[in-house]
């Protein structure tokens, strides 16, 4: 875009919002793939967590980090989680299609055992 007639401080001006907007959509960006990664990051440690309690659960000699993560996915067990809402709007905000999701970790799980 060009601009014409006007003065030297105005552009100077009308460019320092432009930066200060393009500094804006950056963050922005930024922001919605550090969003992506964390939601990423939720559901491999949900798949993780499932793996963890298959390959643990009745073994006897747990180290004590061992026994408190079980614990902790006892707590809030990643099956439950898988079939919940905050399942489907994390997939949805990732633009993955819960159902197959769902479908691939089941089935993994399965080939898994």
């Amino acid at each position: 875009m060009r601009l014409t007639n006007i003065s030297d401080e105005s552009k100077g001006q009308l460019d320092a919002g432009f930066e200060a907007e393009r500094r804006l959509m950056a963050d922005d960006q930024r922001d919605v793939h550090a969003c992506r990664n964390l939601w990423r990051s939720v559901l491999e440690r949900t798949v993780d967590d499932m793996h963890f309690l298959r390959n643990h659960v009745g073994t006897r000699q747990l180290k004590k980090h061992e026994e408190e993560r079980l614990r902790r996915i006892r707590e809030n067990p990643p099956a439950e989680f898988v079939q919940g809402a905050w399942f489907e709007q994390i997939c949805d905000y990732l633009q993955v299609s819960p159902e197959r999701l769902r479908r691939a970790i089941t089935e993994q799980e399965a080939s898994a055992a």
